[in-house]
């Protein structure tokens, strides 16, 4: 299949005449249209620069999808549901799907179709003559949402708005636009020759670029002649090509090819992101959700198209939907355990799916395990498995093994870590045990692990992102790389956390110049980070022996957090 193009003139009437739809899979339109950071006007501008404008993406097929029509009214805070089409009106019927390219035929229908808060668009016809700033940008040509009435205090000598429509849709001649624009503008402003030369390369760039020159450039998928018929394959063209913007997750794709009939889904996710996400600490997405929702409702780990396609996709999400307060309360459940854990970052949870088992445990229990004992066995389990990277490579089998221990061994006061760690071990292979190279996996995690239990608790998420910690290198990086292997310099051992604003203020210094200072300012500093006290450590030959006597005491203190209480 070849690249197929369109007039701009052209797509816009394919989007008026329904032709060209959105999938539910697409974002909503996010192109912003402010003082410094005008998308829309700098898009413009480049169609009448002669700027390539890229290529799009569709997707030509009959299943049974849900569809958004293009949105010919913007207003700010529109409910995007209002331009959901129902499904069943275009059962089995051929139609065109935009994958990659919405902002932009968006900006183009609302600008040449619709209006922008109640406002049309506009051009300064008189533009063009020589560049001018706006916020960070240069442009020549100048566009503007705007009402008639306030056209008609701004149009002078220098600027004269008219609407962009009236040219580009106009099924009158180069000749007669100008004639007729002219007319109008002599009866307001002195027009002169210079003023009609710039009216007329104007109109003629405006009827060349916009309805002559086919600058839509699209790549069609046509599922219907048998080409690109499997979902997975549509989803990850979808994504290659979207990896530029708004990253797009599977959820999205499954959320498309069912038909819903629970309308507050979306929503739902929504509000449980913002909920377990903690004002961005995490990065918990759809996709989660929906694969432990999965889980749940025992349909098993692996995350496919296939469990939302059809009657299954229909009878797998009506299980979910009649579940969600169970599973919504579940990750409640999660949300507090990892708070009790100090989980309170996206650099100590390297692995989310090893949370799975954990949200399955609480669900199965109706949430109500909260014993001291059991938090600090789940604790224990989650953070030898995220330490020895037990849920990567297999995930989902792993995953399903886990969810069958804890739901045939677990009990509300009784979380099977012991029957857990055994399969790890016997079934997968995996360590469970705490060992020297345990330490070595993950030095969040474990510097996390050691300030916990120095009740220093670490706050990543800062009102102000100078006290935001950073890993810091005790004897810097620079200047011990040049003597020392790297598995020395960047050892644990060499490892502490350090505010952002105090590392940069530390730059390079090396310990016996810098402790005395960080002593003056923190008297625990040496307790604080676990920090041999013996001056003689502090000196650069004593380097690697500085890095041992830390590692050694790291990792006795690891042993001694990471305990199962029997």
């Amino acid at each position: 299949m070849k690249y197929e193009s369109r007039t701009i003139r052209k797509a816009v009437n394919e989007i008026a005449d329904q032709k060209w739809f959105l999938p539910h899979i697409q974002r909503s339109f996010v192109w912003k249209y402010e003082r410094n950071n005008n998308q829309i006007k700098r898009f413009f501008d480049s169609i009448l620069r002669g700027y390539p404008i890229g290529t799009m993406l569709f997707w030509i097929t009959k299943d049974d999808i849900q569809l958004r029509r293009f949105i010919e009214d913007y207003k700010d805070g529109m409910d995007i549901k209002d331009t959901y089409i129902k499904s069943s009106e275009y059962k089995d019927k051929e139609k065109t799907l935009i994958l990659d390219g919405q902002q932009r035929l968006q900006a183009l229908y609302i600008a040449l179709e619709g209006t922008y808060n109640d406002k049309e668009f506009y051009f300064d016809i008189l533009s063009g003559k020589e560049p001018f700033i706006e916020g960070k940008e240069e442009l020549v040509y100048d566009f503007e949402f705007m009402i008639r009435t306030e056209t008609n205090k701004k149009n002078n000598q220098e600027e004269y708005w008219v609407l962009l429509k009236d040219i580009v849709l106009s099924d009158e001649t180069a000749t007669d636009i100008r004639r007729n624009i002219l007319t109008e503008m002599k009866s307001k402003i002195n027009v002169n020759d210079d003023i009609e030369k710039i009216v007329d390369d104007n109109i003629a760039k405006i009827k060349n670029y916009f309805g002559e020159l086919e600058l839509i450039y699209f790549y069609p998928i046509d599922s219907t002649a048998g080409k690109i018929t499997d979902y997975e394959e549509v989803l990850e063209i979808f994504i290659r090509t979207n990896s530029g913007g708004t990253p797009l997750e599977k959820s999205d794709l499954m959320f498309s090819l069912i038909k819903l009939d629970w309308v507050d889904a979306e929503e739902n996710f929504e509000e449980l992101l913002n909920s377990i996400n903690k004002q961005n600490a995490f990065k918990f997405d759809k996709d989660f959700i929906l694969k432990a929702a999965i889980v749940l409702i025992e349909k098993k780990a692996q995350y496919k198209v296939e469990k939302f396609k059809g009657k299954d996709g229909e009878q797998n999400l009506k299980a979910i939907k009649d579940n969600w307060e169970r599973i919504k309360k579940s990750f409640d459940w999660l949300k507090d355990f990892m708070a009790y854990a100090w989980i309170t970052d996206d650099a100590t949870i390297p692995s989310y799916n090893a949370l799975i088992p954990l949200i399955y445990f609480a669900y199965i229990n109706d949430c109500k395990p909260n014993s001291q004992k059991v938090k600090t066995n789940c604790q224990t389990w989650l953070y030898k498995s995220l330490l020895n990277g037990n849920f990567s490579g297999q995930a989902d089998t792993i995953i399903d093994s886990c969810v069958d221990i804890v739901k045939t061994q677990s009990k509300v006061d009784y979380f099977p870590y012991d029957k857990l760690d055994d399969n790890m071990k016997r079934r997968f292979n995996r360590v469970v045990d705490v060992n020297q190279t345990i330490i070595d996996n993950n030095p969040h995690l474990i510097l996390n692990l050691i300030y916990l239990f120095n009740k220093q608790v670490i706050n990543f998420q800062p009102s102000l992102n100078g006290n935001s910690p950073e890993i810091d290198h005790i004897f810097p990086k620079s200047k011990m790389s040049k003597t020392y292997p790297s598995n020395v310099v960047n050892n644990i051992g060499n490892f502490i956390f350090l505010e952002k604003s105090l590392n940069i203020a530390k730059k390079a210094k090396l310990p016996e110049e810098y402790f005395p200072e960080a002593i003056k300012m923190m008297p625990n500093f040496y307790e604080r980070n676990f920090i041999p006290s013996d001056p003689q450590l502090h000196k650069s030959d004593k380097f690697c022996e500085f890095v041992t006597k830390r590692r050694e005491n790291i990792f006795n203190i690891i042993k001694e957090v990471l305990i199962y209480q029997n």
